[in-house]
C-alpha cells in the first residue's frame, strides 16, 4: 500500500490541470519528467528524460540553444536507457555541427517570418532609412507572396521556411497573372509589376537568410525576363495636359454630394498643385497645416517638405506660386495650394493634413485621391487620355522650367532629386534646347583663316 502511494506520488502534479505534458508549461514542474539525466559532450550538455503522463514513456532529448534562447527537444524513440544515452551523444553532435555552420535548429514559419519582418520595417522606418509609404508599399506586395505561399503549401502560413523550395517561385507569374484575370474580365498585370512584388518578397527571404532562418535554398527565385524597353510612362504632350486638365473641369462640375463634390475638388487642386510645383504625390499626401505659410497679399505659399514625407529623405523649402496656366493673356493667376487652403480646407489645426478627407483631419487624402481618380480614369478613357497618371504633372513641371532654361541643379534642388537624374530622365529635352541653341548661332570664316561666331537674328512673330 505504501509502495503503491510512492509511485502515486511519483506522478507529475500537473495532471490536475491537464492530463497531456506541454513541455513550455510543465518544464521544472515535480513529477513532470522522470529519470532525468544529464549528458555532457565536452563543454555542451544535454538532458535526457522520460514523461511522467505517459506509462512506459521513451525517452526524450532536451538541449538548451543559446543563440536562439530556445529549449529544442526530440523523442529518441526508445525505452533503453544505455541506447537512449548513445542517440543523445550523436544528437547533441548534430546539433554543435548544425550550429557551427550558422543554420537554425528551430524552424521558424512563414508567418513566424512576416511577424519579424515587420517589426524590422518599423525599426526601418522610424530610424528613417525608408519613408513609412515604402513601408506599406511593401506590406501590400508581401500580402500577394503570403498568399501564393498558402496557395501552395498545405499548410500555408505555418509552413517552415526550411521547407520551401525557392523554385518554387517560378510559378509566381502564372499565378499573378491568372489572380488577375480572375478579378476582372480582361484585366492583364504588367511584368514589372510582378517583378517588383517579387523583389519585396525576396528581400524578407533575404533577411531571414541574414538572420540564420534560412539558407541560399529557401530565398526565392525567377526566370522570366523584363524586355528592355523605352520609358514606362508614356510622354505627354501640352495638348495631352490641356485636355486633361479640362476634362477634370467637367467631371468636378458634375458632383452631385456634398463628399462628392469635395473629393473631386481635391483630386483637382492637388493635380494642379502638383502640376505647379513639382511636388510628389506622396510629399503633397503629407503636408500638414503647419509645414504650410500662406502669403496672401503676394499670392504665394512656402512649404516646408519634410524628410520623413520624401522619398530622398531630404527636408526641403520650396515657394508655390501662382499660375497663369501656360497663357499669357486671357487668364487668371491662381495659386492652387492658397485658394484650397483659403476657400476648401475643412481642417485647420496645426497638425491636421492640409489635404484630408471630409470627415477626418488626421488622416491623409491618399485613398480618396486614388479613388477618386480611379473614377476620373473612366472619363480619360473617352478622350483616349486613360494612360496619364498623376506622376505626368510632376513630369510636367520639370519639362517646363527646363525649357525655360533654369539651371539644372537649381530643378534637381526644386524637385527633390539630383541633377544626375533630371540630365538621365530628361535627357531627350535638354538635347531639344541644346541643338535649338547651336541652331541660334554660325561660325563664319575669314579669308585669312581666322573665325568668328556670330548670333543669328531671331525672326520676330506678329
Amino acid at each position: 500500500m505504501a509502495s503503491s502511494k510512492g509511485s502515486e506520488a511519483a506522478k507529475p502534479t500537473v495532471g490536475a490541470r491537464a492530463t497531456v505534458y506541454v513541455a513550455k508549461r510543465d518544464y521544472g514542474t515535480r513529477g513532470a519528467e522522470q529519470g532525468k539525466q544529464v549528458i555532457r559532450f565536452g563543454k555542451t550538455k544535454a538532458t535526457i528524460y522520460r514523461r511522467g503522463d505517459v506509462e512506459n514513456s521513451s525517452w526524450f532529448f532536451r538541449i538548451h540553444l543559446t543563440d536562439e534562447k530556445r529549449h529544442y527537444r526530440k523523442s529518441l524513440r526508445t525505452t533503453d536507457r544505455r541506447e537512449a544515452i548513445q542517440l543523445a551523444h550523436d544528437e547533441i553532435i548534430n546539433v554543435l555541427s548544425k550550429v557551427q555552420t550558422g543554420q537554425k535548429i528551430l524552424a521558424v514559419s512563414v508567418f513566424d517570418l512576416l511577424r519579424k519582418y515587420r517589426l524590422h520595417l518599423d525599426e526601418q522606418v522610424k530610424s528613417g532609412q525608408i519613408a513609412p509609404t515604402t513601408k506599406k508599399l511593401n506590406e501590400y506586395r508581401l500580402n500577394h507572396g503570403c498568399l501564393f505561399i498558402t496557395d501552395n503549401f498545405d499548410s500555408g502560413m505555418q509552413t517552415k521556411l526550411s521547407g520551401i523550395d525557392g523554385n518554387v517561385f517560378k510559378g509566381y507569374l502564372p499565378w499573378r497573372v491568372a489572380k488577375r484575370a480572375a478579378k476582372e474580365k480582361g484585366a492583364t498585370i504588367r511584368k514589372d509589376v510582378v517583378r517588383d512584388e517579387l523583389l519585396s518578397i525576396r528581400k524578407m527571404f533575404l533577411y531571414a537568410k541574414q538572420q540564420r532562418f534560412c539558407t541560399d535554398k529557401n530565398v526565392p527565385y525567377w526566370d522570366f525576363v523584363i524586355e528592355k524597353e523605352g520609358p514606362r510612362r508614356r510622354r505627354m504632350t501640352r495638348e495631352n495636359y490641356t485636355d486633361v486638365v479640362n476634362c477634370i473641369r467637367a467631371w468636378v462640375a458634375d458632383a452631385k454630394t456634398e463628399k462628392d463634390i469635395y473629393n473631386r475638388r481635391l483630386l483637382q487642386h492637388i493635380f494642379l498643385l502638383i502640376s505647379n510645383s513639382g511636388m510628389r504625390s506622396g510629399e503633397v499626401f503629407g503636408l500638414k497645416n503647419r509645414d504650410v505659410e500662406l502669403r496672401e497679399s503676394c499670392g504665394e505659399c512656402v512649404v516646408e517638405i519634410r524628410a520623413e514625407t520624401s522619398k530622398v529623405r531630404r527636408t526641403r523649402r520650396i515657394t508655390v506660386g501662382e499660375s497663369t496656366g501656360g497663357r499669357v493673356n486671357d487668364s487668371t493667376a491662381i495659386n492652387y495650394l492658397l485658394r484650397w487652403a483659403t476657400n476648401f480646407r475643412k481642417f485647420r489645426e496645426p497638425n491636421d493634413h492640409v489635404f484630408s478627407p471630409l470627415s477626418d483631419g488626421k488622416t491623409s487624402a491618399r485613398d480618396v485621391y486614388y479613388h477618386a481618380y480611379k473614377q476620373l480614369r473612366l472619363k480619360l478613357k473617352d478622350i483616349g487620355l486613360e494612360w496619364f497618371d498623376t506622376y505626368h504633372c510632376r513630369h510636367f513641371w520639370i519639362t517646363n522650367r527646363l525649357m525655360a532654361e533654369e539651371p539644372i541643379y537649381q530643378v534637381a534642388q526644386a524637385a527633390g532629386t539630383s541633377t544626375a537624374e533630371i540630365e538621365k530622365t530628361y535627357s531627350h529635352i535638354l538635347t531639344e534646347l541644346s541643338t535649338r541653341k547651336f541652331g541660334n548661332k554660325q561660325v563664319v570664316y575669314e579669308e585669312d583663316g581666322s573665325w568668328e561666331v556670330k548670333q543669328r537674328a531671331k525672326s520676330v512673330k506678329v
